[in-house]
């Protein structure tokens, strides 16, 4: 199983970075405007560990950002970011909600940086047994850039690191995805 998700894991990570270039040569002249209400949304690859596992475990991860513009390069608002993965009637997500901001060095470049604090949980749950969670503590990092197909819209591929800590435990989760973010 560990295989065929490294397979997978390599083959969104190739896909994005195909999609990335092939946006790149197409994208417009004219800069993204940056302005009011903002979403950004996406989906990817993510591993998952803790302290104590044994290794990290990969599996489908996605993110939801929305807000509203302070200048061309601050974006504040509330992302959301996570990982799930089911195997043999059991479900592990290690989920994070977090007040972030985004922060683009250059008021008309697509490079940006995020960084936000809030709340994560970690739920198990097994077919016919029930589930249990816990909520803590988390921190969200992450890089991404835009490539604009339009005058507003940008095709993002982003990294994003998040990691919360829990009473009796924490998790952390890298995830490499593709979305679309609209200004």
């Amino acid at each position: 199983m560990k295989g065929t998700l490294t397979r997978t894991g390599l083959a969104l990570a190739a896909i994005t970075a195909c999609l990335a270039g092939a946006a790149l040569a197409q994208q417009s002249r004219q800069p993204v405007l940056r302005h009011g209400f903002w979403f950004s949304g996406g989906l990817g690859y993510g591993t998952l560990g803790c302290q104590g596992c044994s290794g990290r475990e990969g599996s489908i991860s996605g993110n939801l950002s929305l807000g509203g513009t302070l200048s061309p390069r601050v974006l504040l608002g509330v992302s959301t970011n996570g990982w799930t993965k089911s195997d043999s009637g059991s479900t592990l997500t290690v989920a994070a909600v977090t007040a972030a901001v985004r922060f683009y060095p250059s008021p008309t470049g697509g490079l940006f940086l995020t960084g936000g604090v809030g709340l994560g949980t970690v739920s198990a749950g097994i077919n016919g047994f029930g589930s249990a969670s816990q909520t803590g503590g988390a921190v969200l990092l992450g890089v991404g850039y835009d490539i604009p197909i339009g005058r507003s819209v940008s095709l993002t591929p982003y990294w994003n690191g998040y990691a919360l800590t829990y009473s009796g435990g924490d998790a952390n989760v890298g995830q490499l995805g593709l979305g679309i973010t609209v200004h």
